[in-house]
């Protein structure tokens, strides 16, 4: 089984899926009135605990798939070298919940997508680029955007075979 098989397999298992926001800081200079600057992109990453696991803030499996996640991460990153640089999060052990996953606790990985020198300089074609390709990996693996549709994956009960 290829990488690409055993990621898709997994997300599809942890229902991963992902939102991507602005990143947005204030810039001050002496003098100047401070002005709000999108200087990149986060792109969140999240997990569920699979089928009957019991899940508690922080526990092994949590661990697991945080571990996951940042290989799914560093997978779809774009391998070329790029002026944009890519930061992944540390491990958070406490569960994120979203009205998306009808609340169900996840865990979560972002990625940061910023320039690689002048970080405050406005985001440029190579930040989008790249989180449009990191979109596309994610498609690609099966994850999906915000939140997984009721009953994706899972066979019509009423499906006749042809």
């Amino acid at each position: 089984m290829t990488e690409e098989e055993t990621l898709r397999q997994w997300v599809a298992r942890h229902k991963v899926c992902w939102e991507l926001s602005p990143l947005v800081e204030l810039d001050q200079h002496p003098k100047e009135p401070a002005a709000r600057v999108q200087v990149g992109f986060e792109l969140q990453l999240f997990a569920r605990h699979a089928g009957q696991v019991k899940p508690s803030p922080g526990c092994a499996e949590c661990v697991t798939l945080y571990d996951k996640l940042r290989a799914i991460a560093l997978y779809t990153l774009p391998k070329d070298q790029r002026p944009s640089r890519y930061e992944l999060s540390p491990f958070d052990s406490s569960f994120h919940l979203r009205p998306e996953s009808e609340w169900v606790p996840e865990v979560q990985l972002t990625i940061r997508i910023v320039h690689g020198s002048d970080y405050f300089k406005i985001i440029d074609d190579c930040e989008k680029r790249c989180s449009e390709e990191i979109q596309g990996q994610l498609r690609a693996l099966g994850a999906q955007r915000k939140a997984w549709p009721r009953g994706l994956g899972a066979r019509r009960l009423d499906a006749r075979p042809s």
